[in-house]
């Protein structure tokens, strides 16, 4: 499994590519910041939130349902969170919608807020991964003073997590071949903790092995890549438009619906 399997859109080239890794991660952290601060009952205000991210990703060429993909992948948790909310919250609140008015239950409004801010949340997350490659995303990081040990630590899951998962896959094709598949599923339920003991195992004696090739190549606990971060007017001007359009989606937008 190579990293491709993941990032295979962030080596593109677009107007989204071409901006500072910074100037991304400065919108999308902001543009989080403002989603999760709208009421809870206030699920109509969220409409215009979707601009954002879903025209990173038309104009960095991403596919949309690269992006719904993903939100399907992570939604079992949040959607049984979503199904609770109204056990919890029982009280009508008025909600108009144009010319109609009706009550429903704050339970849920919580549920739809919960998943929409998640879905949005999530998309504005893969257009920036989607158009950013990861090692300038770490020297963004990196510049904005995060501690060193969380930069090195995303930097070693994200290159040695597809070794992981091909010793996890390999285990598997070994069992595969000695026919487990045609055991009883009680047998096969037992050899998982077999298979996970020896993932474990593999584990550690690869990170030692990664470990001493580290050190060996002076290795010093810093990210770097080989292209250097330029701030243009290119980012300034995306900054001021984000900026510009989270303040209409917070304050202009709602005052319009009330």
């Amino acid at each position: 499994m190579h990293h491709s399997y993941i990032d295979r859109f962030a080596q593109g080239d677009s107007p989204v590519h071409r901006l500072d890794a910074r100037a991304k991660l400065v919108a999308v952290a902001a543009y989080t910041a403002v989603l999760i601060s709208f009421d809870r009952y206030a699920v109509a205000a969220l409409a215009p939130m979707a601009i954002l991210p879903l025209a990173m990703l038309w104009l960095a060429g991403v596919p949309t349902w690269f992006a719904l993909r993903r939100v399907a992948v992570a939604s079992p948790l949040i959607l049984a969170l979503c199904l609770v909310s109204p056990f919890y919250d029982r009280p009508a609140h008025a909600v108009r919608l144009g010319p109609w008015a009706f009550d429903v239950a704050g339970g849920w409004l919580t549920a739809a807020d919960v998943a929409v801010k998640f879905a949005l949340a999530l998309i504005a997350l893969t257009a920036l991964v989607s158009s950013t490659r990861f090692s300038l995303l770490l020297e963004a990081l990196q510049r904005f003073r995060l501690p060193r040990v969380l930069v090195m630590q995303l930097g070693l899951l994200y290159r040695y997590l597809f070794v992981l998962i091909d010793e996890a896959m390999r285990i598997r094709r070994g069992r595969d071949f000695r026919g487990a598949a045609q055991a009883p599923i009680a047998r096969r339920l037992g050899a998982v903790g077999g298979i996970v003991a020896s993932l474990f195992v593999r584990t550690l004696d690869r990170a030692d092995r990664v470990g001493v090739a580290m050190a060996a190549r002076g290795f010093d606990g810093h990210a770097r890549s080989l292209s250097r971060l330029r701030f243009r007017p290119a980012d300034a001007a995306f900054l001021a438009a984000t900026a510009a359009y989270l303040l209409l989606c917070r304050w202009a937008w709602p005052a319009i619906l009330a």
